[in-house]
């Protein structure tokens, strides 16, 4: 039946999901023994296109998918009624300590997709969406979570999550700082870092609080920077 819906959104047939073939390079990281686990897709966008988890989701494992888009959600409603889906923005903590009593960030979109559909570029931090030219248009307010809410949400006692994939067009720097190390730990971590060469990607700020935190940078996948738990 997972397989039934990969072919009927017309993805399957490439060899791969992830829009670099990220997904193709993170599941040869796990060990061949690995049947199943669990994924936290933060900027999951859409079941199957450009998705990090698709396979995986195709090979049985379970997780977590958050988009702060509503009308992605519903889709993963639909394809992965078996999976927590959440319609929200995940926004740094500081965010909550300064605004203690706002929930609720904007979701900026270009004018001729708000509402009607998915959409890749849409994102919460306005200076992205300024630099993309749509900054002034309508923007919808979403539920605002921290990292950590969402990490905590995907887990029973005594399970780890074992993939975390973090796409959130401008923020994610920002929010990975915010996650709790010691207390979630996965095993690959992939996160979009725009560095303009692999040299520059392994001197980074992102890839330099990964190194801190107990993570080896071991592949590079467009602009995906992909870390493995030493």
């Amino acid at each position: 039946m997972r397989l039934l819906h990969a072919i009927a959104n017309g993805n399957c047939l490439k060899g791969h999901f992830g829009q670099w073939a990220e997904d193709v390079v993170i599941h040869k990281l796990f060990p061949r023994e690995y049947k199943t686990g669990i994924y936290v897709d933060i900027g999951a966008y859409h079941p199957f296109t450009h998705s990090n988890t698709a396979y995986l989701w195709l090979k049985g494992w379970r997780g977590v998918n958050v988009d702060a888009n509503p009308n992605s959600i519903e889709l993963f409603k639909k394809t992965r009624p078996n999976d927590i889906n959440i319609n929200g923005a995940i926004v740094p903590q500081d965010f909550f300590d300064e605004n203690n009593s706002r929930k609720t960030v904007p979701l900026y979109l270009p004018k001729s997709v708000l509402g009607k559909s998915t959409n890749a570029c849409g994102t919460c931090d306005v200076v992205t969406a300024n630099n993309r030219g749509f900054a002034n248009d309508a923007a919808l307010q979403i539920p605002a979570y921290t990292i950590n809410e969402i990490l905590e949400a995907s887990l029973h006692a005594n399970e780890r999550i074992d993939y975390l994939n973090i796409d959130i067009e401008g923020m994610d720097e920002a929010v990975l700082v915010d996650v709790s190390w010691q207390q979630f730990t996965p095993i690959i971590v992939s996160i979009e870092d725009y560095s303009e060469n692999l040299v520059l990607a392994t001197k980074s700020k992102i890839c330099q609080l990964m190194n801190d935190v107990g993570y080896n940078i071991v592949a590079r996948v467009g602009p995906t920077s992909i870390f493995k738990w030493r």
